[in-house]
């Protein structure tokens, strides 16, 4: 009897010992930080959440009608305040719902190009800022690390040769984030075109990436060949609508590429990484 006891005992206490192993092993993995961004369906524009378990940015905010639905998005995700508001450039499809996010949710930072926007979003969106106590034009490198993620932000190298080209310079003028994560590289290239790829290109930055936000709405531009070669990434997301969709030559370049390629004309594209896997969910 007292032996069915001692093995009694030894059991329950083996099962109480599997059971913290258990506990502790969830505990650790519901700890441990995940990477996600998710490109919102906006159209033909760009609005892009960059989330850990402590950090979140938003790189652009899509167009003006777009704020709501951006505030929408945030909330369902339980987010009030926004580490980190990039703005790429001051076209009104990057900074068109700035002004109506800054007004609904607590903002701390605030980055964007080192030049003078004209249009009304952009000048809405300046007067939203009025007061705020961090926002920075950047003219030189700016870095940053939250725990595992670390990023770059790269403002044009050389302003003023954009500048001089034409009247329409915002899209080369847009700031370039390279992201990291445990190992993985994300590039996000706001909108940029001809001379600002032959730039980065000239420069001796390392652009090699896994993962890519297709510059223009995947606009197709010859530059994108040497961008792509450069890059190395295996998986492509595309900012663009059902009615603008990114152009077949884009398309054809990166499947010669072998690059997976995603796109927000159906919905929301998700990138997510976690034990040491980058996946993407979308159309």
């Amino acid at each position: 009897m007292k032996k069915k006891q001692t093995v009694g005992i030894v059991l329950l206490l083996l099962l109480l010992v599997v059971f913290w192993i258990v506990i502790q092993t969830v505990r650790i993995k519901s700890a441990e930080e995940e990477f996600v961004i998710t490109a919102f369906p906006v159209g033909k524009a760009d609005a892009l959440l960059v989330q850990t378990d402590t950090y979140v940015m938003l790189v652009d905010t899509g167009e003006e009608e777009d704020g709501p639905y951006l505030l929408e998005e945030l909330s369902a995700r339980g987010i009030k305040e926004v580490d980190m508001l990039l703005i790429t450039h001051f076209d009104k499809d990057h900074v068109g719902g700035a002004a109506y996010l800054m007004e609904h949710v607590d903002v701390k930072a605030v980055r964007m190009p080192d030049y003078q926007g004209e249009r009304p979003e952009y000048l809405s969106f300046l007067e939203a800022l009025l007061g705020h106590p961090d926002v920075e034009r950047l003219s030189e490198i700016y870095q940053y690390t939250a725990g595992d993620l670390a990023y770059t932000i790269y403002p044009a190298e050389e302003p003023q040769k954009i500048q001089d080209r034409d009247k329409e310079y915002d899209n080369d003028m847009s700031l370039v984030t390279s992201l990291s994560y445990q190992g993985k590289r994300f590039l996000l290239t706001g909108d940029i075109e001809k001379e600002r790829i032959e730039q980065m290109l000239a420069s001796e930055v390392d652009w090699q990436h896994d993962w890519i936000k297709m510059p223009h709405h995947g606009r197709y531009q010859k530059a994108l060949k040497a961008l792509l070669e450069a890059v190395q990434p295996q998986m492509a997301v595309i900012c663009c609508s059902k009615k603008e969709y990114a152009e077949d030559k884009t398309l054809k370049l990166l499947e010669e590429n072998g690059i997976k390629m995603w796109d927000t004309s159906r919905g929301s594209v998700v990138t997510v990484f976690k034990e040491g896997e980058v996946k993407v969910v979308g159309q």
